[in-house]
Order: C-alpha cells, then sequence, then structure tokens
C-alpha cells in the first residue's frame, strides 16, 4: 500500500506569509485603482484574493494544478520490490 504524502505549502514561514500578505494589499490596491477598466481590475482582484488566502492560510494556488508523478505511479501487483518504495536491506 503506497504511502500518502502530505504536500508542502508555499508560505514556509512567518516571513513568507506577511510579504504575500503586503503583495495582497498593493495588487488589490491595484485592483481598485482600475475599477473603470474591468479587464485589468478583475484578474488583478482574483489574484489578491489568492494571495491573501496564500497568505492566511499557506495554500498554495499551485497546489489544483495536477502533477505528472502523481498520473504515470501504477500500483506495483507483481510483489517485487521497486525503485519508488522504500528497500529494506537487512
Amino acid at each position: 500500500m503506497p504511502e500518502s504524502r502530505t504536500r508542502r505549502s508555499c508560505a514556509t514561514s512567518p516571513v513568507d506569509r506577511v510579504v504575500r500578505a503586503i503583495a495582497a494589499v498593493i495588487v488589490g490596491a491595484f485592483a481598485l485603482s482600475m475599477i473603470g477598466q474591468l479587464w485589468c481590475a478583475i484578474p488583478a482582484g482574483f489574484c489578491s484574493v489568492l494571495l491573501a488566502i496564500g497568505a492566511i492560510t499557506g495554500w498554495c494556488p499551485t497546489d489544483l494544478l495536477p502533477t505528472r508523478q502523481a498520473e504515470t505511479v501504477e500500483q506495483n501487483t507483481l510483489g517485487y520490490t521497486d525503485a519508488r518504495q522504500h528497500i529494506d536491506i537487512t
């Protein structure tokens, strides 16, 4: 049975989260200043929200994208040790 892996968050330290929060405020201010041009304000506002969520929770928007490794790993049904598994040398 494969071990469940935990995903690492993007903001790994409090400093990273503070920087992300500052970036969210700056991008949010830009979005508000461009409110007359919605083609620019809407994507900037969306990015600001994602940055704010990442600053608060440590979540990374790239976690939504599937990884190639997760798609190509197959279950080892033959019972032989595999390079993707831990091999005990005892």
